[in-house]
């Protein structure tokens, strides 16, 4: 009896050691007994795979929580938008998860002590702030429709899109500020600015301009919204974002036909198409070396999760093509 206790814990003591060491992609997926979108987590390399939630409700967008072993995601009931936190060291939480706030988009900053969103609560449509340690919540926005919010790097800043003069314009908020001069708009043209992402070192920003027919130009501008710079004009391009070194922008184009991720330099130069599904890639996230970049591809019936090396195109189905696996995200 002492024998097979033992081994027990030497068994769950491995597993842990295991699911705290590697890296781990989070991803919402329909392969569920209850036939809703739950939230999974698995190696980043397919293995290992792990339920984590189990609402009655269609859970997506996990994202990790930095500095911690807590995982936040979407609900929805088609009606009302939801985020719920789940931490990965207790299994309690996956049946019981830590309800945070009606909203989505939901982003956190780098050392993972804030976290946006965006939310209808109070009658607005606007972004919120959380703190993650106090449970704090206040607006940042005035208001009218506001969305895509991105922290900067450091979390002193937030861009984000306002339509407060009835365009949706790229807009910069600085939380250090306490002075009328804190937010102001960086962008404004007769085209919507939207999916505004900083630059690993704050210094530019990218982002999308959307003509009247939602076809989407990807730009470059400094902090201050000068210099901006055309990077990508064929076909609709959007989403956005930096590899965590800088030293690429990543985003997708339907410039092939069907929406794949593109990658190029800062400046638009070296630009090459780095996905070729037959289905359309929307949501992807690079992982933390910058070597690799997890997405879905999405057909009419089913999505899968992959993973492709950015430097030398090999690729990986993760999860198979007999579910919708969908929002992938790579552990910090």
């Amino acid at each position: 009896m002492k024998n097979f206790l033992l081994a027990a814990i030497i068994m769950l003591a491995a597993a842990g050691s295991i699911f705290s060491q590697k890296k781990l992609i989070a991803f919402s997926s329909d392969a569920t007994s209850n036939d809703k979108q739950e939230i999974f987590v698995m190696d980043e390399d397919g293995d290992n795979v792990k339920q984590v939630s189990f609402l009655d409700l269609d859970c997506y967008s996990p994202k990790f929580i930095p500095n911690s072993t807590k995982l936040l995601f979407c609900a929805t009931n088609r009606i009302s938008d939801y985020l719920y936190m789940v931490d990965l060291a207790d299994t309690s939480s996956f049946r019981f998860p830590y309800f945070v706030d009606g909203g989505l988009d939901p982003i956190v900053t780098r050392d993972g002590s804030m976290l946006m969103y965006r939310s209808e609560k109070d009658e607005n449509n606007a972004i919120y702030i959380t703190d993650l340690v106090t449970g704090e919540s206040f607006p940042i926005s005035d208001g009218s429709l506001a969305t895509h919010a991105e922290f900067s790097s450091d979390g002193s800043k937030v861009v984000y899109s306002s339509s407060a003069d009835q365009n949706f314009d790229l807009v910069v908020l600085n939380l250090t500020d306490t002075t009328d001069n804190a937010q102001k708009v960086i962008v404004s043209t007769k085209d919507a600015e939207i999916y505004g992402t900083y630059s690993p070192d704050d210094k530019k920003i990218a982002f999308s301009s959307f003509d009247i027919n939602y076809k989407g130009t990807l730009k470059v501008c400094d902090e201050n919204g000068k210099g901006v710079k055309v990077i990508s004009s064929s076909g609709s391009s959007y989403n956005p974002k930096w590899s965590p070194d800088g030293t690429y922008l990543a985003y997708v184009s339907d410039k092939s036909g069907k929406f794949q991720i593109y990658i190029c330099k800062p400046d638009g130069s070296g630009m090459k198409q780095l996905t070729n599904e037959s289905g359309s890639v929307i949501e992807f996230d690079w992982s933390s070396d910058g070597k690799k970049i997890t997405y879905d591809s999405q057909s009419e019936s089913v999505s899968s999760v992959w993973v492709i090396n950015v430097e030398k195109g090999s690729k990986q189905n993760l999860t198979g093509d007999k579910a919708n696996n969908i929002t992938p995200a790579f552990q910090p």
